[in-house]
């Protein structure tokens, strides 16, 4: 009887709480990873496909180009902190750099964040919004296309006013007015993430060129109380106000000098609208890449 009633009675295994403890924990972290995953998608996904109008797959499908980039200006950071010599090798150096046949600075300073550690994580957190929102509404080769514009823009303005530093929020600003001026043409296209992302965007680079960090801090408080008044006062064309101040707060940083996001602004401005004006066969070519 005894022998039975060990068998029936055997000791519990320790371990078995852990592991259903683990176990549910790893499960509810499963389905938080899920939920955020959808709420991502929800919010940054676009209605209406590129500048052809009806609803696509391509529309939905994952930012790979800006995951992409992301990633490069992740490592790209970590690794400036890791070889100091790599920011005064890749930094723009106007006035020695390129006459001495340096052209790879016009590019490389993309790579380096020289205003310290608040530079690199506005850019590491603007980059993946703003490249996110492009890459959803516009498609790659826009993307592609509003980058380098913003890029130009800036470094040409840079090496005029023979300012030193490296940074990416010059190709950020390209996206951003690729986006701009698309939700002004065709509001319907984009969602009120879309919409409120480059807002804040513009409203951030606008308080910092005229007055710094705290302005920049000032203005996008200022642009969240103003958009929330417009909508509640049921102001038609709401959505287009905030984006005409973006347009003139771009066109009023571009008088800054050494402001290099105006410049960046007002070129992705610039490339948009050509390429809108010059038709369909155009805006056709530049969504093949896409």
């Amino acid at each position: 009887m005894s022998l039975v009633t060990g068998a029936c009675h055997q000791p519990a295994d320790p371990a078995k709480p852990q592991i259903t403890t683990l176990h549910r924990v790893l499960k509810r972290y499963k389905a938080s990873a899920v939920l955020t995953g959808r709420a991502f998608e929800s919010a940054v996904v676009m209605p209406e496909a590129r500048y052809g109008g009806a609803v696509n797959s391509s529309s939905r499908r994952f930012p790979m180009l800006t995951a992409v980039a992301t990633g490069v200006a992740v490592a790209a950071a970590a690794a400036q902190y890791t070889i100091p010599a790599m920011i005064p090798a890749l930094q723009r150096t106007p006035g020695g750099g390129l006459p001495d046949g340096q052209w790879w600075r016009l590019v490389t300073p993309l790579l380096v964040q020289t205003l310290g550690w608040y530079q690199v994580a506005a850019n590491l957190v603007t980059l993946p919004i703003i490249g996110a929102v492009t890459e959803r509404l516009l498609g790659r080769g826009w993307w592609l296309a509003l980058a380098a514009a913003g890029t130009a823009g800036g470094e040409l303005a840079a090496y005029r006013w023979r300012d030193p530093g490296g940074g990416d929020s010059i190709a950020i600003c390209g996206l951003a007015a690729g986006v701009i001026v698309t939700l002004l043409v065709r509001p319907a296209t984009g969602t009120r993430f879309a919409h409120r992302a480059v807002v804040y965007y513009v409203a951030a680079l606008t308080g910092w060129g005229f007055s710094g960090f705290r302005a920049a801090a000032l203005a996008c408080l200022v642009a969240g109380i103003g958009m929330a008044v417009l909508r509640r006062a049921g102001v038609p064309g709401a959505d287009g106000i905030a984006l005409v101040v973006c347009v003139v707060s771009a066109l009023a940083l571009a008088g800054l000098e050494e402001d290099l996001h105006g410049a960046s602004l007002t070129a992705g401005f610039l490339v948009t609208a050509v390429v809108l004006a010059a038709g369909r066969p155009v805006r056709q070519a530049v969504q093949r890449w896409s």
